[in-house]
């Protein structure tokens, strides 16, 4: 019976906590699989092509977003044609969005320790398919540009958790009170030139931030993409058309309704692609908490692969 390969990333922030997880976790699946400990995105490449040769049924991935992303990335482009062994997340992040959005909790320890016991018979287990988002080269899940990636860059000066990513909301709200220019040195509106669904015509549009998803759930649980898992073959996607003194009143208002269409500025619908182009000729964007810089200020968004997860 084909094994489980487990990748882990020592550099996540719970696994530098926890300096022996990788070999515990090594220690627990014992003769059921294999542990790799990656320390470059080169390294993740070097294992894809061994787990594909020893023919892994399970890919156990023990880091946060950014090296599921990143870890899925590597994979896809080994495997080509090939069909992906089935993921399993062992919500080794600080913020596990992934893992919240598929219901999987627990410690890496505990999680592997019941996969385990799904591959002996004694447990079931649920396979949740979604489908990927293709950006820049890479496939993720979760994409934002304008003040949704300054707000992250400005969150990993410091990177306190989720706790830290409240207080800084709550900072960014304080200086849209009483000091307009930090504010803004955040939020502040962006003209793109768009194209959806292949459309020829690149219209142009102010935003102050775009995102698309292929998961339901943003970090810290807000559900801003109830429509996303409804048709593998589209994202969802909301572009905010407001003013940058109007966003701290629109938004949380704009968020109650989470459907196709324009309410308070917060334009919403489904895409299969989108092309965006920035006037300034920059572009900064975040993939599941990757910060990338976008060549020239044009970006693709694409429907990636469909990915199986295990839920134990």
């Amino acid at each position: 019976m084909p094994g489980i390969g487990i990748i882990t990333n020592p550099f996540s922030k719970l696994n530098k906590k926890s300096p022996a997880r990788g070999r515990l976790l090594g220690y627990i699946v014992g003769q059921f699989g294999n542990l790799e400990i990656t320390n470059s995105v080169d390294d993740i490449g070097r294992v894809a092509e061994l787990f594909k040769t020893q023919d892994i049924d399970i890919l156990a991935i023990n880091g946060g977003d950014g090296t599921i992303s990143r870890t899925l990335t590597a994979f896809i482009r080994t495997y080509g044609d090939s069909p992906l062994p089935k993921i399993l997340i062992l919500r080794g992040g600080t913020i596990n969005m992934l893992a919240d959005n598929l219901g999987i909790f627990g410690s890496p320890e505990e999680i592997l320790v019941r996969m385990l016991e799904c591959q002996s018979g004694l447990r079931p287990r649920v396979i949740q398919t979604y489908a990927t988002l293709s950006v820049g080269g890479q496939y993720g899940f979760l994409f934002g540009n304008g003040f949704v990636a300054r707000y992250l860059a400005e969150f990993y000066k410091n990177k306190t958790g989720p706790a830290g990513s409240i207080f800084l909301i709550l900072k960014i709200y304080f200086n849209w009170l009483f000091s307009k220019s930090r504010y803004q040195q955040i939020v502040h509106d962006e003209f793109y030139r768009m194209s959806v669904d292949g459309h020829a015509s690149m219209d142009e549009t102010m935003s102050l931030a775009i995102m698309a998803s292929t998961v339901e759930r943003m970090p810290l649980g807000f559900k801003l993409f109830p429509a996303a898992r409804n048709n593998l073959s589209k994202f969802q996607m909301f572009s905010l058309q407001m003013t940058s003194g109007s966003l701290p009143w629109r938004l949380p208002l704009s968020c109650l309704r989470n459907r196709p269409g324009t309410f308070l500025g917060k334009v919403t619908r489904l895409a299969s692609s989108v092309i965006l182009a920035t006037t300034s000729g920059r572009q900064l964007y975040t993939l599941d908490g990757e910060l990338f810089e976008a060549p020239e200020g044009r970006l693709a968004i694409e429907v990636g692969p469909v990915v199986q997860f295990v839920v134990v």
